[in-house]
């Protein structure tokens, strides 16, 4: 299981955190943590050809902000009894251009992949779509699966991390990359996890 089976050992945390956050709208905070993550992107791509490639430590900052509001909204929403269909619509479609944004930075940035980049695409956006398709049946949104968006989220912060530390390492001569093994799991791990959810939503059905 991924991340998101830890949901209700961390909410409890979250919960308090978002208490200085209840003076704002949680659409605000969804908004915020998209042009963070855009944000994100940019240094990625330029870190190495326009300014040093050590500020990649920036995408470190704004990628880790960008995944504390994007958990903050939800709670902010409940803690205000504000929720709403139109609210949770916005979350999830940031949340995918959030992912794409991100994972494009990751695939052109000089350490990364365009061809990884465009299967880690594939595999993180068929992961998302069996989530919330389980929803759209009727059910209740489906979080299982070996890469959910949390798993995601922190998955590149370590990337970042290790990255602007030791940039590239060589197996049989060939260069690779933190980023690029990042890529290669989320195209890999998100089509498991799309399985994962698919059989889970089926089984689901048929029991009703």
């Amino acid at each position: 299981m991924g991340a998101d089976s830890y949901r209700k050992q961390v909410e409890p945390v979250l919960y308090r955190l978002s208490t200085v956050f209840l003076r704002y709208n949680p659409n605000t905070l969804t908004v915020i943590s998209f042009l963070l993550a855009l944000l994100t992107a940019a240094v990625l791509i330029l870190a190495g050809r326009i300014f040093p490639f050590y500020l990649i430590i920036i995408a470190f900052v704004t990628l880790f902000l960008s995944a504390f509001l994007d958990a903050m909204d939800g709670f902010v929403a409940r803690r205000k009894n504000i929720s709403s269909s139109y609210g949770d619509m916005l979350d999830h479609t940031f949340d995918r251009y959030s992912d794409l944004a991100l994972i494009t930075g990751f695939a052109l940035s000089l350490q990364g992949d365009i061809l990884l980049g465009l299967l880690a695409l594939g595999g993180v956006f068929m992961a998302s779509y069996m989530g919330t398709q389980a929803q759209a049946v009727g059910l209740k949104r489906n979080y299982g699966g070996v890469l959910g968006r949390a798993d995601r989220l922190i998955l590149m912060i370590i990337a970042i991390i290790i990255e602007a530390v030791y940039p590239f390492s060589y197996v049989f001569f060939i260069p690779i990359t933190t980023i690029t093994i990042l890529l290669v799991w989320f195209a890999i791990g998100g089509h498991i996890t799309a399985a994962i959810r698919f059989r889970k939503t089926v089984a689901d059905m048929k029991a009703k």
